[in-house]
């Protein structure tokens, strides 16, 4: 596929290689935790304190509704939440329909309208930190940008199949960019918070198939966050 950019004013290469930087920070800060957390000592079953961390960070607790005067709504929510990711994690089903029956599950739980929503972004992004990591996370911001890679958002924000069939063909398109990027990584560890007894880690986590997965996110964020794209963080 031809490779085609949105309008921005930093070059593909360059963006890339924030992308990697940046979430390579977030992972140290942010994302490493909650992989580790989530799921304690490899259980089958999710901590829903640390879910409910995880949903106010990836901005999908807005989701859920909590009662007012009611302080165990909230604690509730990511019991049921936990329950319901568990079976989905442990389900046989492929990804993507593990997806689509976990974001239907997810929107009955604690509903912010009359209707019940299908949380898609909630779905994949719990998913994911539960080590489901063939799924995609679906974002705005990345549908936004994806969007414009392909002319026209459309239904990527509602249909996670066109949506993940759409990310894999951009990330294809970029291969050669990430590649780039992902072998510049190491040498550029000593601009990142991480600090040097992690370093180890760090670059034994840089050669995972999911940080690569996770620098494409932080692209399509990056370019997602307005018309002309930003370098923004996220920690």
């Amino acid at each position: 596929m031809k490779l085609t950019m949105p309008k921005s004013h930093a070059s593909t290469p360059w963006l890339m290689k924030h992308s990697a930087l940046s979430y390579a920070n977030q992972w140290f800060m942010t994302d490493r935790k909650f992989m580790k957390e989530l799921r304690k000592n490899g259980s089958q079953e999710i901590d829903a304190r640390v879910l409910g961390t995880l949903a106010a960070k990836y901005m999908v607790a807005r989701g859920f509704k909590t009662e007012r005067g009611d302080p165990l709504s909230s604690s509730q929510r990511w019991g049921t939440a936990a329950v319901h990711l568990t079976a989905a994690v442990q389900s046989p089903e492929q990804a993507e329909v593990k997806v689509d029956t976990l974001a239907i599950e997810l929107g009955k739980i604690a509903p912010v309208k009359r209707v019940p929503s299908k949380l898609l972004s909630a779905a994949t992004k719990f998913l994911w930190f539960a080590g489901e990591h063939d799924v995609r996370i679906l974002d705005k911001r990345a549908v936004d940008a994806l969007g414009r890679f392909r002319g026209a958002r459309g239904t990527l924000g509602a249909n996670y199949k066109q949506y993940a069939t759409v990310w894999k063909e951009q990330f294809d398109a970029h291969e050669k960019v990430l590649e780039e990027a992902l072998f510049d990584l190491p040498r550029q560890l000593v601009w990142t918070c991480i600090p040097s007894d992690v370093h180890a880690e760090a670059k034994a986590v840089f050669k995972e198939l999911w940080f690569a997965d996770r620098i494409f996110d932080k692209y399509l964020w990056t370019l997602g966050v307005g018309v002309d794209g930003g370098a923004t963080s996220f920690v």
